[in-house]
């Protein structure tokens, strides 16, 4: 993405913060990967399809969002991607256009359904526990204050890609670092590259706290708003490819959070009363994050804009890009709210590796990291697949 835009896009990463939540009862394993032979998606009987409903306004949203998917699906990359469960890039297509033709028809609900019922077919995650059990987290663009330049004010970086990094093939694993006399060797850590200071010259924006600088390398892009008035759009442009670490375990650890009450707003709490200490921490997550200036987005693994309350971001190893899905959990803070919407799969995660997890897009700003920081919430995960 978003939230490291092209792998995670973003991700998510798009790691997210919120990805790096807590789970409900260690004994749920929402990062189970799948098992040998298994498949993401299971075919849902039509009895015990849910009762689609198209959220209030989200018409005009959903079809933009689906014209990205197309852009993106009429590439040479995406053929490469398909068939992806079992799913094939011409059902996509056809899913999507179909689907665009109901919206634009204005169509209501109970004959929405009719339609969906007599020309798709339903596949549903199989979710954490071979049930269909999703875990799904937010993610969101933060719009910070920032500088091109070093100050006083701004004295946290956000660096370019450095030529000596090699992503791994397919963006999956640590990548490698060319070293000056030839050969390589894995990329280092965040605490490594950032003690050892190499990354000095290649630094994009700067930043007034390390909280946010570190906010936005988890979500994979952001605004900055400069002091000259102007906005700088930064996108993912490589990571080096270590696991993420949600920095939540450290800090419960140690008693800096208390498990049942950490969330995005909890931790800049304790980073703004706790600064000396914020780099200790950040450090214990591994995975570092390089950026571009990338006007007209933010861009999810696709390439494509990603639109709030529309995108969502799977592992596109295992889920078709760019399908069109529903998505039955609850939004909100505590016990939340119930939510169904129709939504487009169009990013990913660098904490998004499972048929478990899914993180939902929630637009720009500071009410998006809100309902980001507070989407923490079991539900299904459905994909549409036209006959």
């Amino acid at each position: 993405m978003v939230r490291l835009l092209a792998i995670l896009s973003l991700a998510v990463l798009v790691i997210t913060v919120t990805s790096g939540c807590r789970r409900r009862g260690a004994e749920k394993d929402y990062d189970r990967p799948l098992r040998s032979g298994e498949v993401a998606l299971q075919e849902v009987p039509t009895r015990e399809w849910p009762s689609f409903q198209v959220e209030a306004g989200s018409r005009q949203a959903l079809l933009a969002g689906i014209q990205h998917s197309l852009s993106y699906l009429g590439t040479p990359t995406a053929s490469a991607k398909y068939p992806v469960a079992g799913v094939s890039k011409e059902q996509v297509v056809m899913g999507l256009s179909r689907f665009a033709e109901l919206l634009e028809s204005g169509v209501g609900e109970a004959e929405l359904n009719r339609a969906l019922r007599d020309e798709f077919r339903l596949y549903r995650s199989v979710g954490w526990d071979g049930q269909g059990v999703v875990l799904f987290t937010g993610y969101y663009t933060p719009i910070f204050r920032g500088s091109k330049t070093r100050s006083e004010r701004y004295r946290f970086p956000l660096y370019r890609r450095p030529n000596d990094l090699e992503q791994p093939p397919g963006g999956r694993g640590i990548a490698r670092q060319r070293l000056a006399g030839g050969g390589t060797r894995a990329y280092p850590s965040r605490g490594e590259l950032e003690r050892s200071g190499v990354l000095a010259g290649t630094e994009l924006a700067w930043l007034p706290t390390a909280m946010d600088a570190y906010i936005i390398q988890v979500q994979g892009s952001a605004k900055i708003q400069l002091d000259d008035g102007n906005t700088m759009e930064i996108g993912w442009a490589g990571d080096n490819g270590h696991d993420y670490v949600p920095i939540r375990t450290a800090l419960v650890q140690d008693g800096q959070i208390p498990l049942d009450h950490f969330n995005l707003a909890t931790l800049r709490a304790w980073s703004e009363n706790n600064p000396q200490l914020v780099e200790k921490y950040t450090h214990s997550n591994p995975r570092y994050v390089f950026f571009t200036e990338a006007p007209g987005g933010p861009f999810g693994s696709l390439g494509r804009p990603v639109t709030a309350d529309v995108s969502i971001a799977t592992d596109k190893r295992i889920f078709p890009p760019g399908s069109l899905t529903y998505v039955e959990t609850k939004v909100g803070q505590g016990k939340g709210q119930p939510y169904m919407a129709f939504r487009l799969d169009q990013d990913t995660g660098g904490a998004i590796r499972a048929p478990g997890r899914c993180d939902l897009y929630m637009g720009e700003g500071l009410s998006a990291e809100r309902r980001a920081g507070y989407q923490l919430h079991e539900g299904y995960l459905y994909y549409l697949v036209i006959r």
